[in-house]
């Protein structure tokens, strides 16, 4: 039985998403605006306070999310760490489309990058919406079209929160996403070194690593260090109830480092006929502090009830 939702909990998260707020003092809260760096990037700020930056530089393989940022301002992301080079903050890819690596670069096989083609819908107001359309290229050829929208709500006192959701659908033939022997693939976030050796919650109030691997979940988060002096933060991923096979079984490791994966994935894989689209969303929330179940649950079902 979960936990229940407290009062100051649903406050909390509405007014998150509910945009021009005020303070208890009856001041405005400061205005969510974007920052582009044409061709590169977009910062998203609340005010002078950063949240988050999308990039999709066509430099890189693939879309991303880096840095993302908790509330006192600390980064829970890693972007190209020496280790993982392919390891791109938060980001959506799969290992196996139609025998084409769409997460590595380097390792053996054959690459394929995630194109940004236009936006779609840039936009700053009580909430901030990235949309874009980005081609999964293979051999010169789009195998996917994925329609690509990031929502960004205002900063809460104790955590930060986006929505993630992505459209997939085949270009012209039948693909098949897999993990292949990779149950890591789908939504990922790879965090700092400092976190590693980090710890893990999910929705069933599993806190074993190798138990929450593969385990399904409404929800998982994961949590560690920021360093000396600088306290607990941690990182919670929702997956909402219209998903495809939710609860999603989540990938989450912390031994050499801390990752984890909303991994739709991670038992089978999808295959898509011409006509036919995948949709996923997924709520990410940053907080500081240890994890608490119940507060973290009453997230959840705010965000699967607005998102619904």
């Amino acid at each position: 039985m979960h936990p229940p939702i407290t009062d100051s909990t649903r406050r909390a998260f509405l007014a998150a998403g509910a945009g021009a707020a005020v303070s208890a003092a009856g001041k405005p809260k400061s205005k969510m605006r974007l920052v582009e760096t044409k061709g590169e990037k977009v910062a998203v700020f609340c005010g002078d306070q950063p949240i988050l930056e999308y990039r999709y530089t066509p430099a890189r393989p693939k879309t991303y999310v880096h840095p993302l940022y908790t509330p006192n301002g600390s980064v829970v992301t890693y972007d190209s760490p020496p280790d993982h080079l392919h390891h791109q903050g938060l980001m959506l890819a799969w290992s196996d489309v139609n025998g084409i690596d769409f997460w590595g670069e380097k390792n053996p096989g054959k690459h394929g990058p995630i194109v940004h083609q236009r936006w779609l819908k840039l936009h700053a107001g009580p909430t901030v919406t990235l949309s874009a359309l980005n081609h999964w290229v293979a051999d010169g050829k789009v195998l996917v079209v994925e329609r690509q929208t990031i929502r960004v709500s205002p900063p809460a006192a104790d955590f930060l929160s986006m929505d993630w959701e992505s459209e997939l659908a085949p270009a012209q033939e039948t693909v098949k996403l897999s993990a292949s022997h990779n149950p890591y693939n789908g939504l990922g976030v790879r965090f700092p070194h400092c976190m590693d050796l980090g710890r893990c919650l999910n929705s069933n109030g599993t806190t074993e690593i190798k138990k929450a691997n593969g385990e399904a979940a409404t929800w998982c988060t994961y949590c560690g260090s920021m360093g000396e002096g600088k306290g607990v933060a941690g990182l919670a991923m929702f997956d909402h109830p219209n998903n495809p096979r939710h609860p999603t079984p989540f990938f989450v490791m912390n031994n050499k480092f801390g990752y984890m994966t909303a991994a739709p994935t991670f038992y089978k894989p999808f295959e898509l006929t011409p006509g036919q689209k995948l949709r996923f969303r997924w709520g990410v929330v940053t907080y500081v502090g240890e994890p608490d179940r119940a507060k973290i649950d009453g997230w959840y079902k705010q965000w699967a009830g607005k998102r619904s």
